[in-house]
């Protein structure tokens, strides 16, 4: 049986997670609701266990208040990522667990009728495009990731890893190339030496203008997606 009133694991962190334990304890649970569903409009500053703790509280705050649909509904979102969580009758009141369970019978009813079961984790609180162009800005993909498209994202990191060393080995061997023809004496030498830097250029712009695309595409994907 596992505990959802455990404060062990955010007890040392100054964030929205102590505040809406603190308003639970005292008893303001329209407070907790407040903070709980303003936390839960953008999760990209929380990990999924956090997500899940924030959903929890909202829950008993919701039974607490009369609330049963919407506490009901809350449940169910934490079912979809935690189908076998359980309450422990320890820590948690007789009527809160009479809620969760018609949750639990609820959506193992759909899930057993062949219904999909929905990953409800970031509903409300999937991470705008701004948490995600910032971040793919920086590394293409790592928006995308953010935002749920793991497979795009670990596409897009992969090629933009590629792109990276391309774009790194073309400027270092036009600059090396570019060098040797300057210090070539020979005619001949100078005439050869300058093909090479000549290629080493043209490689390097390529990849450049090519590296450049990549992240304008990687960025134009964060906006025109939904």
């Amino acid at each position: 049986m596992i505990s959802l009133l455990s404060t062990v694991a955010f007890g040392q962190r100054d964030n929205p997670m102590n505040a809406v334990i603190k308003s639970y304890e005292q008893g303001y649970f329209q407070e907790v609701i407040l903070i709980a569903e303003k936390s839960l409009e953008d999760t990209a500053g929380f990990t999924p266990e956090e997500i899940i703790y924030f959903r929890t509280y909202l829950a008993f705050s919701l039974v607490a208040m009369g609330q049963e649909g919407g506490a009901i509904e809350r449940f169910r979102q934490i079912l979809s990522v935690k189908p076998k969580l359980e309450l422990n009758p320890e820590f948690v009141s007789p009527k809160i667990i009479e809620v969760f369970k018609k949750a639990q019978a609820e959506f193992f009813r759909a899930t057993s009728n062949g219904g999909q079961r929905p990953n409800l984790l970031f509903e409300k609180g999937r991470p705008g495009k701004f948490q995600g162009l910032w971040r793919s800005s920086l590394w293409p993909g790592w928006g995308q990731s953010l935002r749920g498209d793991a497979r795009k994202g670990k596409i897009l990191k992969w090629g933009a890893a590629g792109v990276a060393a391309g774009t790194g080995l073309a400027v270092l061997g036009s600059y090396v190339s570019h060098q040797r023809y300057l210090d070539a004496t020979d005619p001949g030498d100078i005439e050869a030496k300058y093909k090479t830097y000549n290629n080493w250029y043209k490689a390097r712009n390529f990849t450049v203008n090519l590296a450049v695309s990549f992240w304008v595409y990687n960025l134009v994907d964060i906006i025109i997606s939904k």
